[in-house]
């Protein structure tokens, strides 16, 4: 037995109505969706749809802020359970009928107490959300007119959800009226008091109320950022699965192809899922190291931008009237959108150039790929893949970049290596060693027998600081025991510097020799102290047939210390002597999930006190380095390297480690430069963490132990 439910026939017609102007709106966006490119999301069925649960379901991301969490979870839980009656009342109760039919009616009985007791966390959960929009407005959202809109429209519908419930169960009754734990108090409180005809009144009015704002709602949704309650579920589920840190593979040979991205239908159709599935949420604002520092580039307007450029494309070509609109973007004036394009020419309305409409030109060069923004992302948008495929537009077909690029470019080009220094130079950091540093030519024509192959990396190679880190690394080594090698003038650079920077035709130069020197001598394991070596020859080699086993050196030397193979000694003196802060490199922590190694390192020399800071981990703060912003200067705003010395002093210790190469140089020049200006940093080293490990070594180790960098080292 089911209870009874006023039936209204033109509901039907009505929501049908409003589903057929959503029907209608989201076919004009798959229109721009079928103009963009393939992207390749075919695979791993099952993983993928463990992202959609552990992202747009679970929302675990959400969480780290538990008040936004949980205000987030009220919010979409009870509009999810709240949809059921909604479908019920449209029905005619159908719903409830079906599902009150097969157990006794539990079903139903479970479904009408969760929703009463959601609605009212939904209400709270609401005026949380406004009170944070309007009062305390934290930086990264913006106060828009359409979130307040949803806001209003979804208490609306939950609001007339109840009181419709309650004037029901007032003048109809209910056999499972006590399951409707709020609305059932709430009807006897408010409705039993009215005459019968007063109740159908207030009945058919909260009705037709709830039902006119579930019908705005869904003409307004394809229009409005809250898009995301009908895509983020794909979004996440469609997310990339590859390596983090592996750019998308481009075709140099392909004869009628835009060279990387110049406009909307360059990018993948997952690109624009990205940019309609973005919630404006700010996260990725917050954790962007430019953003803070005061650069123009804000990875949330980006995204904005991008959706903006298509819909504005949409309306140029589309039959249909001028429904609601995305928001507003900054970097998009009314005077810059396009004019009304014929009708059904949509290439022509989307070939507008995204760089200077969607994202400034400087805001392009200012990324540093840290891949913060891509880690706090509740729903999996890939920021940094975007921007560096402007980039190798912007470089590879308009020769547009910063002009302090082309000497590393030159360099590059030249000799290999950034730095622009002769091949013939790379072994000169091994000079004075009271050991041999053999290379792979040499150990291959004596016996063969390879243990590991060191990457030295160009850092290590030609900057003088670096230099005492590959010393310190092959000093480990050779404690250990380690039948190790290096390619000597046969290695150059990775690669990474040119890719981050757009110029993906050098990278593939440096990268296919690369990989024939690697087949050549196919080393059982490949150590590297750079996480934008150890990054590229582990993720993006694959792209050209070069599958190695590839490990960070710290990871390297806890396998040492694990095996037993390599044992510190006391030379820093009695534990929490020497108080060290660890700085996470972002192409370790981020992009590959090496978090624990270069703390064990740490945790295995005697006297050493870690002292960890705020922003750390995979929410670390970026050196400033990456991207190639290494080899350009920092005009605009505070430099970012000044911004993590900070975050590393206010910690007290009295030095920083590092476990790369950029790291150490960018926080050795903050420290320098705190220093100078006389305010902290006095005695504060940066070292990195194989320099540590090497300097503790135990006597019976029978090697020299390496000076530090304030000891002025051997370079």
């Amino acid at each position: 037995m089911t209870s009874e439910v006023p039936l209204y026939p033109l509901a039907p017609i009505v929501f049908a109505v409003a589903a057929l102007s959503f029907a209608l709106q989201m076919a004009r966006h798959l229109r721009v969706f079928s103009a963009a490119q393939p992207s390749p999301v075919s695979d791993r069925v099952g993983q993928r749809l463990r992202s959609a649960f552990v992202y747009a379901i679970a929302q675990v991301r959400m969480y780290r802020d538990p008040r936004v969490g949980l205000m987030h979870a009220a919010i979409f839980w009870g509009f999810v359970v709240l949809t059921v009656g909604t479908a019920n009342r449209v029905t005619g109760g159908l719903v409830e009928a079906v599902l009150a039919w097969p157990v006794d009616g539990w079903i139903w009985r479970t479904v009408s107490a969760l929703g009463n007791v959601l609605a009212v966390g939904v209400l709270v959960a609401i005026a949380y959300a406004a009170f944070r929009r309007v009062v305390t407005r934290p930086v990264r959202i913006t106060l828009s007119r359409d979130a307040l809109v949803v806001l209003a429209l979804i208490a609306g519908i939950v609001s007339t959800d109840l009181l419709a419930e309650a004037f029901r169960l007032a003048r109809y009754g209910d056999p499972y009226a006590v399951s409707a734990l709020v609305s059932w108090p709430l009807g006897r409180l408010v409705a039993a008091p009215l005459a019968p005809s007063a109740q159908e009144a207030i009945l058919a009015l909260a009705w037709w109320s709830n039902l006119a704002l579930v019908c705005w709602f869904l003409i307004y949704l394809p229009g409005s950022k809250h898009l995301h309650i009908a895509t983020a579920v794909f979004n996440t589920a469609f997310r990339k699965l590859s390596p983090r840190g592996e750019l998308p593979a481009m075709d140099l040979e392909a004869e009628s192809a835009t060279f990387g991205v110049r406009a909307v239908p360059d990018l993948g159709w997952k690109d624009l899922l990205d940019a309609f599935t973005c919630t404006e949420c700010g996260r990725c604002q917050a954790e962007c190291p430019a953003w803070a520092t005061g650069k123009p580039l804000n990875p949330k307007t980006f995204v904005m931008g991008l959706r903006r450029l298509a819909v504005d494309a949409e309306e140029g070509v589309s039959l249909l009237p001028r429904l609601p609109r995305m928001p507003a973007v900054p970097w998009i004036r009314s005077s810059d959108a396009p004019g009304r394009a014929s009708r059904g020419n949509l290439q022509e309305a989307l070939a507008r150039p995204i760089v200077d409409a969607a994202i400034p030109y400087d805001a392009v060069w200012d990324c540093v790929t840290c891949g913060a923004c891509v880690e706090a992302c509740p729903v999996t948008i890939e920021h940094v893949d975007k921007i560096i495929g402007l980039r190798r537009n912007l470089v590879l077909e308009e020769s547009r970049f910063p002009a302090e690029v082309t000497a590393a470019f030159t360099g590059l080009e030249r000799h290999g290596n950034p730095w622009g220094q002769p091949a013939s130079t790379r072994l000169d950091w091994a000079r004075g060693l009271p050991f041999a540093v053999p290379t792979a030519a040499e150990v291959a024509a004596d016996t063969g027998a390879l243990e590991a192959l060191y990457w030295v990396g160009c850092a290590a190679a030609f900057d003088d600081r670096n230099r005492r880190v590959a010393r310190a690394v092959v000093t480990c080594l050779h404690a250990a025991g380690v039948r190790f090698a290096v390619l000597g003038q046969e290695e150059s650079c990775s690669g990474d510097p040119a890719r981050r920077m757009g110029n993906e035709y050098l990278y593939q130069v440096l990268a296919r020799a690369n990989v024939e020197t690697l087949d050549r001598y196919r080393p059982p394991t490949i150590v590297t102290a750079c996480p934008h070596c150890f990054n590229t020859l582990s993720n993006e080699y694959q792209q050209f047939g070069g599958r190695y086993e590839v490990l960070h050196h710290s990871a390297y030397l806890t396998r040492l210390i694990a095996d037993g193979r390599l044992r510190a000694g006391t030379g820093q003196g009695e534990p929490g002597t020497r108080t060290v802060t660890y700085h996470d490199a972002c192409y370790l922590a981020r992009y590959n999930d090496v978090l624990a190694e270069p703390r064990a390192v740490l945790g295995a020399v005697p006297g050493i006190e870690l002292r960890e800071m705020d922003r750390r981990g995979r929410q670390g703060f970026c050196c400033g380095a990456g991207g190639g912003r290494m080899w350009m200067e920092e005009r605009r705003g505070i430099r970012i390297n000044a911004e993590r010395t900070r975050q590393a002093l206010e910690t007290g210790a009295d030095a920083v480690a590092t476990a790369c190469p950029f790291c150490l140089v960018m926080m050795r020049d903050g420290i320098a430069d705190a220093r100078g200006a006389g305010t902290t940093g006095d005695g504060v080293e940066t070292l990195d963490v194989a320099e540590l490990l090497a300097a503790s070594l135990a006597p019976e180790a029978g090697v020299p132990p390496v000076r530090s960098a304030a000891a002025g080292g051997p370079a």
